[in-house]
């Protein structure tokens, strides 16, 4: 079989553009060309190509991808490696959505830690008491901030 770059992006569910990136950073490797110019895509291409949609789907970055290889049919490292990150940006996600809550919650200033200063307290601090409690809310690990909770 031979496919035009269109519709070898079509099959794998990718862009036309994609696929021209892709031949740019070396992750798919330039087809040969017809007698008239045009690019002819083989079974090869296209499998190269869904996984490389496979793996982008997955979170990898395009070098984890080339870092990865063509040949890797299991990469078990880098699987753990991404399911670490992903983790992490869960937890760090958590606790936007947590802080968020008490902002909207408490009805507290976005400059202010909630943790710190009491919504009430905020309404009447002067500009240099709020700049003070900023660089302090920055200085101070979470259970100091609680204890001098104003």
């Amino acid at each position: 079989m031979a496919w035009s770059t269109r519709e070898l992006a079509e099959l794998a569910g990718t862009s036309l553009r994609a696929v021209r990136h892709y031949h740019d950073v070396g992750l798919l490797p330039e087809p040969t060309r017809r007698s008239n110019g045009y690019k002819q895509y083989g079974v090869a291409h296209l499998v190269r190509l869904v996984r490389i949609k496979r793996l982008t789907d997955l979170g990898f970055s395009l070098p984890q991808i080339a870092a990865i290889g063509e040949h890797d049919e299991y990469p078990e490292q880098a699987l753990r490696e991404l399911d670490a990150e992903l983790a992490e940006t869960i937890t760090r996600l958590q606790r936007v959505r947590a802080e968020l809550a008490e902002l909207l919650t408490q009805s507290a200033p976005t400059d202010l830690p909630p943790d710190f200063v009491a919504p009430d307290t905020a309404a009447k601090m002067t500009d240099a008491d709020r700049s003070l409690v900023v660089v302090l809310s920055r200085v101070l690990g979470p259970a100091a901030r609680r204890s001098m909770r104003t």
